[in-house]
């Protein structure tokens, strides 16, 4: 946990982060959204990191809330939006994927990219999955990215007999699933595939990764 919290707090690993634009299909499927649906919509992102998604719904006008466990992430999506200047201030808290810290059936839009999968065992993942459906009411939608086990980078250390779950170089702990076993702890979950959009190789600061960008929906 030590190596994780450094990691993520380290200042350029935040201004690489601070940096980084809305996901492009975020932002499309956003398009969909009529000003008057957004501003009565309560918009989750989970996981905010710098603040690319925060600034993307807040700009879009939704109620936005953000949550990292991380501080220095936390500051620096705090200053990416207030650099915008608008009105609609989000509600920015501390919390973790397994414990969000809101309550049941809050929002109608969740954007998760690069988080889930920071869960460290298979039963922790199902925790966060849990967490995630129980903060969402029926129908809404997740906007999801994860890293999944399709390709898998030569300097990981396995830790468990599936190898799913792995040490990076960096000494970063991750669950990497097949994507057919996320789905299915999803739909256990009552999140419901609605479009997989790509499972693709992406390089990252910290590597080559599959990347799986998909959309659910609370059914």
């Amino acid at each position: 946990m030590e190596k994780d919290y450094k990691f993520w707090n380290d200042n350029s690993n935040v201004k690489y982060f601070k940096g980084k634009p809305a996901d492009p299909l975020m932002v499309e499927y956003l398009e969909r959204y009529s000003d008057e649906e957004s501003a009565k919509m309560r918009a989750l992102d989970l996981g905010c990191g710098g603040g690319r998604h925060t600034e993307l719904l807040v700009t879009k006008g939704f109620q936005t809330y953000a949550v990292d466990i991380n501080p220095a992430m936390l500051e620096a999506t705090k200053a990416r939006v207030e650099a915008l200047n608008l009105d609609n201030v989000p509600e920015i808290k501390e919390g973790s994927i397994t414990a969000i810290p809101f309550e049941d059936d809050f929002f109608s839009l969740v954007i998760t990219t690069g988080v889930l999968h920071q869960a460290r065992s298979q039963e922790e993942y199902r925790q966060a999955i849990s967490e995630l459906s129980r903060v969402c009411k029926e129908g809404a939608i997740i906007l999801l990215n994860i890293f999944t086990n399709r390709d898998l980078d030569p300097t990981y250390t396995y830790l468990d007999e599936d190898h799913t779950v792995v040490q990076t170089k960096e000494g970063l702990l991750m669950t990497l699933l097949p994507k057919e076993l996320f789905y299915s702890m999803m739909k256990d979950a009552g999140l419901m595939l609605e479009e997989e959009y790509i499972e693709e190789l992406k390089e990252e600061n910290t590597g080559p990764r599959t990347v799986l960008r998909a959309r659910f929906i609370k059914g």
